[in-house]
């Protein structure tokens, strides 16, 4: 150990804690700043590069070994040089020929060999043997050409000062304050060098502003930061201070002496202390860090050159504390108990160095190796509790915040130790595989990393509601793992091919997959919580048709950057409130799929793949006007068919009423040929065209009538058309009586030919019978298939002009019930003979009589049939 003063500082410590109150003791300050640059291993004092202004410089415990005359130029108000504790061998003459205001320099242990310079007319050895400013010459000041006291002669005490030396790494403020405790030190012997008092200066004190010190953006030196924060002459400002901010300055000082400055401030809560150049202190004196704060809950010492937490010294009431972007490679294992209430972390935006430490006491001797072999000492890729970087953190913390930090792993004990974490950030690290996690883990945030699997563990996160795994290289999501607390999921730019929405997703409120390569989307159950859905840049090319029952609460859809042509008719839900189909290939909006949507205000449609036809006419005249609907990209939605308006906006295209209006078309076609009718009417009755029109006709008939015998190729006598309702009848008594008399009946439960059309059955029946046999009653006339039969028999009765039909009236049938388009027919029913079947018995054998006669009677024309004899049939009107 060094002599005393050599260790002044400890001292210092012992007395800054011997009160019975046990918190620094208030003194009062300096009237200047001392520009300490001790301990920080410069060789030369130009290297330092003080500013020119300075009145006191400390340059001591340096490795400094000439003092030339050019370090020193320009230091004209300088009144306190400290070079004590160097290897200082020379000084060049004339080096303090130009300190014209210096008062006091301590050249004490610095080489045996080092002669004193010469002095200025200003500074002269005392008669005692030190210079009448202070010049101390001590054990080690070297020779010197004038008379030097001898090692008995008494040392002078030195004047009551309220200066103290400038001290170790510690705050000159501090230090000055304490000048006289050290003054009284046991076993001080060594003489001090004495401080001039300075005289009363204008005060700069900051007042604060409903509690809060801005001091932010002001550039503030640390000259100017012990003026502001005087702790005499602004005790009484500092004392309302409850926020202090001075973030964005150039305070190049350690955190412990920063920290200092700030004891006059009692009621301080919150410290903002970013962006500066804040270091950390050299020395663990965890003495001081016992700091009489007991309302400060937050500090904020981001973006500062701080590159380890060894020594960290901070109050421990601090509840938040953000390190982020401080160059730390590791959190300590004191780091815990130094903030064991520490609950709010941000360490994001440093580099953690993971490091293999093989234990040596496992070590056994081996023998030596044979030449030419290459001996491994060790090679492991396990981390040892020693290599990790993140050693301990406070088992209260709630939030934290390691995001862009270099982590490849947690340790061991992270998820037993972080028993209360809830929020906890990852994003932007190395981490390939998912950690274990606290079960009460509510808020995980792990994207931009390296994971490809989603464990099944992650299903013990029993209260995880917010989980972000976007940006990794995940090619399956097995949503039977995630928690069913969730309600928030990111899983975009990864490598989905397939996106299952299940019941196991049943809380989950927002999901976002943009940005994978899904293909289609499957709907299994219904999800009545998801209210988002992001599913934009993917290559999904339609949309399932449950989907909109399936999400029955979705507000926002994000389908943009896909591969979608066509949107169906509920494929979209319709509570959504916002949807985004841009960037795909739809080329028409219709009705049918976007009517239902009454909910939307928010509609981007920007794409150029539109055709502006009639099927775009709702969408460009209807839609896009509605009052409450907001479609962004209006101006960018373009046409890409026809030819000539590819390119052109959709807005407009010329999709009129008229041009894409079907039924005011055919209003229109409709109402100009009821004009050309009536004109050409009237064009016939003024020239008799009627006349010539009717004598046309009965010439063409004329040529067509012909009597025909009963031809010898038709298949059948008799084909029978009957409705379902008189089927019971028409087989139990037609059909059998007249098979049984002889005759030969198409029959179609029996003669129809199997696979071949109905209608065409029905045709080859009517034209391959001799007779056409209508069973006609109520039901009859109503029958779709019997409607056929009618018209088919007919076209063959107005081709033939053959007497072919023969008519069975088997229940009466009411006026008028004959369709209107067989008027032929009606106009014969009201005109021709019928055969009508009757309940009583001799009624019946004159029936099948009538019926057997008028079957076996050729095909005779209607005129002659109606003229002829009519003694055997019964006729009803």
């Amino acid at each position: 150990m060094r002599v005393l003063p050599g260790c002044l500082h400890l001292y210092f410590i012992s007395f800054l804690f011997s009160g019975a109150r046990g918190f620094l003791t208030w003194r009062t300050p300096t009237a200047f700043p001392v520009y300490n640059y001790s301990y920080s291993n410069l060789s030369s004092v130009s290297e330092a590069q003080a500013p020119k202004t300075a009145r006191a410089l400390n340059f001591s415990h340096n490795v400094i070994e000439k003092v030339t005359k050019r370090d020193l130029e320009g230091f004209e108000a300088l009144e306190v040089l400290d070079l004590s504790y160097n290897r200082i061998r020379e000084v060049e003459p004339g080096v303090l020929q130009g300190l014209l205001s210096l008062l006091s320099m301590d050249l004490s242990f610095n080489d045996e060999k080092l002669l004193l310079p010469h002095l200025p007319p200003h500074l002269e050895l005392s008669p005692t043997g030190k210079a009448s400013g202070s010049l101390r010459l001590s054990k080690y000041s070297g020779k010197s050409s004038e008379a030097a006291p001898g090692p008995s002669e008494p040392t002078e005490e030195p004047p009551r000062s309220r200066h103290a030396p400038v001290l170790g790494n510690l705050n000159p403020r501090l230090r000055r304050s304490t000048g006289n405790l050290l003054r009284n030190g046991e076993g001080n012997t060594t003489a001090l060098p004495a401080f001039p008092t300075a005289t009363p200066r204008p005060s700069f004190c900051a007042t604060p502003i409903n509690g809060t010190l801005d001091l932010s953006h002001s550039n503030l030196s640390e000259d100017e930061l012990l003026l502001k924060l005087d702790e005499d002459a602004c005790r009484a400002q500092l004392a309302g201070v409850l926020e202090l901010d001075i973030s964005h300055n150039d305070l190049k000082m350690d955190l412990l002496s920063l920290f200092v400055l700030f004891l006059p401030m009692e009621n301080v809560r919150w410290i903002d202390a970013s962006f500066s150049n804040l270091t950390i202190n050299i020395l663990d004196v965890e003495a001081i860090c016992k700091f009489p704060f007991h309302q400060l809950f937050f500090v904020n010492i981001s973006h500062n050159p701080i590159n380890s937490l060894d020594t960290l010294c901070l109050p421990p009431t601090i509840k938040e504390l953000d390190l982020s972007f401080t160059n730390i490679s590791q959190i300590p294992l004191n780091f815990a108990s130094k903030l064991f209430n520490l609950e709010n972390m941000y360490i994001q935006g440093n580099h953690f160095i993971y490091t293999a430490s093989p234990d040596s006491r496992n070590t056994l001797p081996t023998c030596a190796p044979p030449p030419e072999t290459v001996h491994i000492n060790a090679i492991s890729f396990v981390r040892t509790e020693f290599g990790t970087p993140i050693e301990s953190l406070p088992s209260k913390v709630k939030h934290l915040v390691m995001s862009n930090c270099s982590i490849v792993e947690l340790p061991e004990w992270f998820a037993d130790t972080m028993e209360e974490l809830l929020f906890l950030d990852l994003s932007h690290n190395r981490i390939s595989v998912l950690p274990k996690f606290p079960s009460s883990l509510q808020h995980l945030d792990i994207s931009n990393s390296d994971i490809k699997v989603i464990p099944s563990s992650l299903k013990s996160l029993s209260n995880l509601t917010t989980f972000n795994i976007q940006n990794n290289k995940i090619t399956e999501m097995h949503v039977e793992y995630f928690p069913l607390a969730l309600q928030k999921c990111d899983i975009s730019k990864n490598k989905l091919k397939v996106l299952s929405l299940t019941k196991a997703l049943g809380n989950l409120e927002h999901l976002n997959v943009s940005g994978n390569l899904i293909t289609q989307l499957e709907t299994t159950d219904p999800l009545p919580a998801l209210a988002s859905l992001d599913s934009s840049h993917n290559l999904i090319s339609e949309l399932p048709d449950g989907l909109g029952n399936s999400l029955p609460a979705l507000k926002y859809f994000n389908l943009s950057g896909n591969k979608i042509s066509f949107l169906q008719r509920g494929s979209l839900p319709a509570s959504l409130v916002e949807l985004d189909i841009s960037d795909n290939a739809i080329t028409t909006i219709v009705e049918d799929t976007f009517g239902p949507l009454t909910s939307l205000r928010v509609l981007t449609v920007q794409g150029r793949h539109f055709f502006c036809n009639c099927d775009l006419y709702w969408f460009v005249n209807v839609y896009m006007h509605r009052p409450q609907l907001q479609i962004k990209g209006r101006g960018d939605v373009r046409c890409s068919f026809p030819p000539d308006r590819r390119g052109s906006l959709v807005e407009s295209s010329r999709l009129t009423l008229l041009r894409c209006s079907l039924g005011l078309q055919l209003g229109i076609t409709a109402g100009t040929a009821g004009l050309a009718v009536l004109l050409l009417t009237a064009l016939c009755w003024h020239f008799h065209g009627l006349w010539y029109i009717r004598m046309g006709w009965y010439w063409c008939m004329a040529k067509r009538r012909q009597n025909k015998k009963r031809p010898e190729n038709k298949l059948y006598d008799a084909f029978i058309s009957y409705s379902e309702h008189d089927a019971a009848w028409t087989k139990e008594n037609l059909l059998e009586k007249l098979e049984n008399d002889g005759f030969k009946i198409c029959y179609h439960e029996r003669d129809f030919k199997p696979g071949h059309p109905v209608l065409g059955n029905i045709f080859y029946c009517i034209e391959n019978s001799h007779k056409v046999l209508f069973v006609l009653s109520p039901s009859f006339v109503n029958s779709c298939w019997c409607q056929y039969e009618l018209y088919f028999a007919e076209h063959r009765v107005l081709n033939e002009n053959l007497d072919s039909l023969i008519m069975i009236v088997l229940e009466d049938l009411p006026p008028h019930s004959v369709p209107q388009r067989f008027s032929k027919l009606r106009k014969l029913l009201r005109s021709k003979t019928y055969l009508k079947w009757s309940p009583e018995e001799h009624k019946q054998k004159m029936f099948w009589h009538q019926l057997r006669a008028v079957l076996k009677t050729t095909n005779e024309p209607l005129v002659r049939v109606e003229n002829g004899s009519a003694q055997e049939m019964y006729e009803l009107e």
